[in-house]
């Protein structure tokens, strides 16, 4: 196990339903790390949202947050990795203005707090859902850098609608759906894929079997470049449509049944 390097998504991959861990994952991930293997998590999540999952499976590797714009080092407290949106006053100036004309949830990230420039129904089912703290645009908000934006909206038209608005706003950043219903916004040439890079520079290993596993448009880059990857039954089309393996639904212990696979593999060299 020990050259094997086990990457997993949180969302609709590692927790089920109830933004758990199943204890057959928990037991089954411990018991991998117990025999040698190294095993972090890659999420679109924040620092204070994804610790207690961290501590909870007894993590020691840095975890790659934000989807890939931070590396976190849980066990010093510091980030080691961190790209920025730079210039970003223009385009927070047009979704500040979107805002008002369009129902939406916008969170703006920086300095390890969610910014809201309205406490709406969508933004507090997310706050509940990633068990997280916001708080209300105030001056200790700069408006010319940001990790990321989320932008939540269950009206499909309305997320096209601020990519081109993006798009047009002349920022440098790219976009990505982590869900069907969360479009990010993040620094330019920022994904999961090369935040594994970034990880596997800090771990100055160059004889890890990488191993990644995922659910949606944001692990696609990560799942490509992976020495073996696989999505969960409940990964979206275009992810079934590539050639990974596929695996459970994330309600039925996906890391489990991924780890099983790792250790009979193992076991047959």
């Amino acid at each position: 196990m020990k050259k094997h390097l086990l990457i997993s998504d949180l969302d609709g991959t590692l927790l089920n339903g109830k933004q758990n861990i199943s204890i057959e994952n928990k037991t089954s991930i411990q018991q991998f790390i117990k025999d040698g293997g190294l095993f972090t998590i890659a999420t679109g999540r924040v620092e204070d949202s994804v610790g207690p999952y961290v501590q909870e499976l007894g993590v020691t590797l840095p975890v790659i947050l934000y989807n890939g714009a931070v590396i976190y080092d849980y066990q010093n407290q510091q980030r080691i990795y961190e790209q920025k949106i730079t210039n970003f006053t223009p385009l927070f100036k047009q979704l500040q203005a979107f805002s008002e004309s369009e129902y939406i949830g916008i969170n703006y990230y920086q300095n390890k707090k969610a910014y809201v420039p309205d406490y709406n129904e969508l933004i507090k089912a997310h706050q509940k859902k990633d068990r997280i703290q916001v708080r209300e645009i105030d001056a200790a908000f700069d408006t010319s850098y940001v990790t990321k934006v989320l932008l939540i909206s269950d009206a499909p038209v309305v997320l096209k609608k601020c990519e081109k608005l993006v798009l047009n706003s002349g920022v440098s950043c790219d976009m990505i759906y982590s869900e069907k219903n969360y479009l990010e916004i993040l620094p330019k040439h920022v994904s999961k894929e090369n935040a594994v890079k970034e990880l596997l520079k800090h771990l100055n290993r160059t004889d890890l079997h990488t191993i990644c596993v995922g659910d949606h448009e944001n692990d696609l880059a990560m799942l490509q470049t992976a020495d073996t990857a696989y999505v969960v039954e409940n990964a979206i089309d275009l992810l079934k449509q590539q050639n990974f393996r596929e695996t459970v639904h994330h309600e039925h212990h996906a890391l489990q049944s991924i780890i099983e696979d790792i250790s009979h593999s193992v076991d047959l060299k």
